[in-house]
């Protein structure tokens, strides 16, 4: 813990050959006062070794008695004897690792020495000491982290190395210790230094590290709030923790897919006030809280029963858990710091920490706490949308694992026996006399409803769905006990078990999940269908606080088949990395699901999710939106030229007029062809009239984009989801439109396999759109969460993109002409002394900033340099003033500085 963490003393003396010293002789060790650790690292191996952890201790011993000395000079000589000992020690075992404990002694009986002796020879033996010491291997990384570091900056030193140079050597240098157990020290390290530097780049990087690796270190989270003062910052909530009824109950397992809203309180300073005010609130707002918002009571008093009597008193029925130790907590110290406090946790389990006194308690007429208003403003938030939350509790559930997407269930080719085809073909069950009857298991199935139409449902609706399910499958196990394919009607009970226990926050679901899992295990399955049970297993042992996470993910994987394992185990797994805040683990299933997974059709539903921009922004942002800024960033980030992560081919079937097929990707005649979903009219004429919106605003905005392109590379088709498209297209004339586009259909409506392909979500509120390449892979989708309404020119965005990659394509294999005539079609030069047909002149245009930095590469190449630096100087101020407006640097501003700064080099060169 860093409060447990030893400063050390600058030892070096400034020297001219290190003027790093001379300038700032603090810089060097000084900056890290609280983080570094002086004694040997407790990672080290505990194997039995020639240098013993006992023989360091007795060198440490002796050199501690050295400052008994009665003079300097006595200290002195009493150092040099140790160090003395201690390099015979070294030489004695030169090829053996344990000498790397000897050598971090030498390293800091050397800086005692260099302290109080400022000869030069000292400095060079410490020196040299750190040049054997770096050499250690990862296991000893805590050993050699600070000698590495001290010759990193001697050598910038002696280059005489400005601070932009500090702190780009500082990137590297993090980089080698990430995947060693120093990674989250380094970190700490390395923003000490950057925000002594001032270097807000780095700030920023390193913060992002940090969130991808060690954002639930609660080491972490108290590091940043007293070193990042004055900021939001984003960071899960984790933790595991007794209930009053003795259950244990895990964060952010227990809370994804629902927003919860933990109340920290004590009896001393006006907590039961706040009790009493949040609980009326609860009871006047129940319906709209239920399924979609959670409060839980934390007593920080140590009261027997947790002060379940004092909630219960109040007429709630709130989880209610221990806090052992108060307000000494270590959870208190890195999530709440003031109580009575409500720390809101968004329902992918992370909390936003916001300096104190930068928000204000809504209050009443009165004067008094609202907190029925306070329920109000959370329920109009991104992250409790009803739809929002339904969809990720779905999820967390494990629905996907256990629906098919392309239609109708089938007995013998169930969903988990499809998912082990990867694309191939899967011998059927072979059905018998003795097998679950064909009728109970489409019972069962149907129990079950297919999104979009799960997300929409109501938390009663939802969970009388679980519950049939539920209830069905029951039946079925003690009416067929013996059926060869009784694993189906398991895995079913199961997904609906893990939804009874997101729909109710009921830990009784799923500890019964975890002995049905044991008890089909047991029973048997064909091989790779037992991931749902593995799932649920995995998530029982979870709820042990001694459970090692990483593990537990690992072992389910092995079993699954390590790197060969399936779409769903992959998909499990990242389940399960969300279930305990392992975003890096999350983030590695991702990638192997988007590289290899994406063309099952039983991972449609998973994989729209997990490229759906919205999901994307949102999984690990925090909860808070007060200011313009954040705003700004949500719809900066959704409306992003980058084309998918995946590469997804689209084959399938429109309908057209006459109903004449559109085959994908056959018929597909532009090199982009846009294509906008909508429900079949009537369409809404008014905000509240409950209708589907027109399309008509989006088409003239993707239509002139399509318009604008020189090439005439780019398509619009309008698809009603069912109905008839001489409707449609008569809808659209009636309202005025003057865009004229081809009008098609999707068979079916959301019901179509195409539909789940493209995770088409809230379409009766919202437009869907999809953007195509020439041979039907997806460059980008925007689903209804996404809000194409609110973010038109995203599909043109991702064009432009394309354009800049082609561009720089065409630079690198040294095609210039090629490069030049694509940018100079898509951005011409303009002349300020243009004219139009009536002499009047020209305004200028503002060329995308893809197209821009494009063209000024271009002219790089042309070396026409003025040419290139006029771009790149309209880029890098028009992202400066965008990302002014966010009040966040973007990795787009510093792409464009480092292009205007290669143009500035280049200009000065002879």
């Amino acid at each position: 813990m860093i409060s447990n963490l030893k400063p050390i003393k600058p030892s070096l003396p400034p020297m001219t050959t290190f003027p790093i010293f001379v300038r700032k002789p603090a810089c060097l060790l000084a900056c890290f006062a609280g983080i570094m650790v002086c004694s040997p690292c407790t990672h080290a191996q505990e194997a039995p070794t020639a240098i013993t952890r006992e023989t360091i201790a007795g060198f440490e011993k002796a050199l501690a008695a050295t400052k008994d000395g009665a003079s300097e000079a006595r200290q002195r000589l009493a150092v040099r004897r140790v160090i003395r000992d201690a390099e015979e020690l070294v030489a004695a075992h030169p090829n053996d690792n344990s000498r790397f404990l000897a050598l971090e002694f030498l390293f800091r009986a050397r800086q005692q020495l260099l302290a109080l002796d400022k000869d030069a020879k000292h400095r060079e033996d410490l020196l040299a000491t750190c040049r054997e010491l770096v050499k250690a291997p990862d296991e000893f990384a805590d050993l050699r982290l600070e000698a590495d570091l001290l010759l990193s900056q001697a050598e910038l030193a002696k280059q005489g190395a400005n601070n932009e140079a500090r702190a780009q050597a500082l990137r590297p240098f993090v980089n080698r210790y990430l995947e060693t157990p120093s990674g989250a020290r380094v970190l700490r390290m390395a923003m000490v230094m950057a925000l002594e530097l001032g270097d807000s780049r780095l700030v920023s990087h390193l913060q992002e590290t940090i969130e991808r690796r060690f954002a639930a270190d609660l080491e972490m989270i108290n590091f940043q709030r007293d070193k990042l003062g004055g900021q939001v910052i984003g960071a899960p909530f984790t933790g595991t923790f007794e209930r009053s009824d003795g259950k244990t109950v895990r964060f952010p397992m227990d809370g994804l897919g629902r927003t919860t809203m933990l109340v920290f309180w004590s009896k001393e300073n006006g907590g039961e006030e706040l009790l009493k005010g949040v609980a009326a609130a609860t009871i006047a707002n129940k319906d709209d809280l239920a399924g979609r918002l959670e409060i839980i009571s934390m007593n920080l008093d140590g009261l027997p029963d947790a002060g379940e009597s004092i909630v219960r008193g109040l007429g709630v029925d709130w989880q209610v858990l221990r806090l052992p130790d108060g307000r000494k907590n270590p959870v208190f110290g890195a999530y709440v710091r003031a109580d009575p406090r409500i720390l809101s946790i968004n329902p992918t389990g992370y909390t936003a920490l916001v300096m104190a006194g930068s928000t204000r308690q809504k209050v009443d007429s009165e004067g008094e706490p609202d907190y029925g208003r306070m329920f109000q403003s959370s329920l109009a938030r991104e992250w409790t949308d009803p739809r929002y939350v339904m969809h990720l509790s779905s999820l967390m559930a494990g629905d996907f694992l256990v629906l098919d997407p392309e239609g109708e269930f089938n007995p013998a080719l169930p969903p988990e026996l499809k998912a082990t085809a990867k694309g191939g073909t899967v011998k059927p069950l072979t059905r018998t006399a003795e097998c679950v009857p064909e009728e109970t298991l489409r019972a069962i199935q149907n129990a079950f409803v297919m999104p979009p139409r799960r997300y929409r449902l109501s938390h009663a609706e939802a969970r009388a769905s679980y519950a049939e399910a539920s209830a069905l499958c029951r039946k079925a196990i003690a009416d067929h006990a013996a059926a060869p394919d009784l694993w189906i009607v398991r895995n079913r009970l199961m997904v609906a078990l893990l939804g009874l226990w997101k729909t109710d926050a009921d830990l009784g679901k799923l500890e019964e999940a975890a002995a049905e899992a044991k008890a089909a295990l047991a029973a048997g399955y064909p091989p790779a269908c037992d991931v749902v049970a593995r799932l649920c297993m995995a998530r029982g042992e979870l709820r042990n606080p001694a459970a090692n996470p990483r593990e537990i993910i690992g072992r389910l994987m092995a079993v699954e088949g390590g790197g060969s394992a399936s779409g769903p185990a992959l998909a499990a797994a990242s389940l399960l990395a969300l279930d305990v805040a392992d975003r890096k683990s999350y983030e590695d299933c991702r990638k192997a699901i988007l590289k290899d997974h994406t063309e099952y059709p039983m991972m449609w539903i998973f994989a729209s999710f997990l490229l759906d921009r919205h999901h994307d922004y949102w999984l690990f942002q925090a909860p808070f939106t007060a200011g313009w800024s954040f705003g700004r960033r949500q719809e900066y980030f959704l409306s992003k030229g980058d084309p998918e992560d995946a590469r997804r081919l689209i084959r399938g079937e429109l309908a057209g007029p006459e109903n004449e097929p559109i085959r994908i990707p056959e018929n597909l005649d532009s090199e982009w062809t846009a294509i906008i979903f909508c429900q079949p009219p009537p369409w809404n004429s008014t905000r509240d009239d409950g209708l589907p919106p027109s399309p008509a605003r989006i088409l003239q905005t993707i239509s002139e984009f399509a318009a604008s392109r020189p090439a005439k590379d780019v398509k619009v088709l309008l698809a009603s989801l069912g109905g008839d498209a001489e409707a449609t297209r008569a809808q659209l004339e009636a309202a005025k439109s003057k865009v004229d586009c081809e009008v098609v259909t999707l068979p079916g409506g959301i019901g179509n396999p195409l539909a789940h392909r493209l995770g088409i979500l809230s379409e009766d509120k919202e437009l869907n759109g999809v953007l195509l390449r020439r041979d039907g892979s997806i460059a980008a989708t925007l689903s209804g969460l996404a809000g194409l309404g609110r973010n038109a020119g995203t599909l043109g965005n991702v064009i432009m993109h394309a354009d800049e990659h082609a561009v720089t394509t065409a630079l690198e294999r040294g095609d210039t002409d090629a490069a030049k005539t694509l940018i100079l079609s898509l951005a011409p030069p303009f002349d300020p002394e243009a004219t139009d047909a009536k002499g009047r002149k020209l305004k200028q245009p503002q060329y995308s900033l893809s197209h821009l930095r494009a063209r000024a590469r271009v002219y790089m190449a042309l070396k026409e340099w003025d040419l290139a630096l006029a771009d790149a100087e309209e880029v890098v101020a028009r992202q400066i003033s965008t990302d002014g407006g966010m009040s966040l640097r973007t990795e787009e501003l510093d792409e464009s500085e480092r292009l205007r700064d290669s143009i500035k080099a280049k200009m000065k060169e002879p």
